[in-house]
């Protein structure tokens, strides 16, 4: 999610915290291949990256098809790389003081030189934590 610290936030408090209170399940990387949406498995619209997409503002429309199969591929691993939002208190127990830190501070869109630097870590250990798990 690109934009100023305040468009970000506006989002998370208008269309993320609702769909999270609402039992949706919400995850975060600190970047993505593409940006794309998967509709039951049927249909993906893969957006173009951000220096083609200010040229041209299209979005690819993918039908079942072996480009479908490897999408639902890359979303898979997205996902499962990623980290989980919760709302307040609704953290697992699971995870460490440290981990709900660092989710917390990715969920708030900060970028990743400013969490190593919150955290006292340099950018590659900090990756190298966000792979780990």
């Amino acid at each position: 999610m690109r934009g100023s610290r305040w468009e970000r936030r506006e989002y998370y408090e208008g269309n993320i915290k609702p769909s999270i209170a609402a039992g949706e399940l919400a995850r975060v990387l600190p970047t993505v291949p593409a940006k794309m949406t998967i509709v039951d498995r049927r249909l993906a619209l893969v957006s173009l990256p951000a220096t083609e997409a200010a040229v041209n503002s299209a979005v690819m429309v993918v039908h079942p098809s072996s480009l479908l199969l490897a999408l639902e591929g890359l979303f898979d691993l997205a996902w499962r790389a990623s980290f989980p939002v919760h709302l307040g208190g609704r953290v697992p127990s699971s995870l460490s003081p440290g981990e709900r830190r660092l989710v917390a501070l990715l969920s708030a869109g900060m970028t990743d030189e400013k969490i190593a630097e919150l955290l006292g870590i340099s950018r590659r250990t900090l990756v190298r934590r966000m792979e780990k798990n």
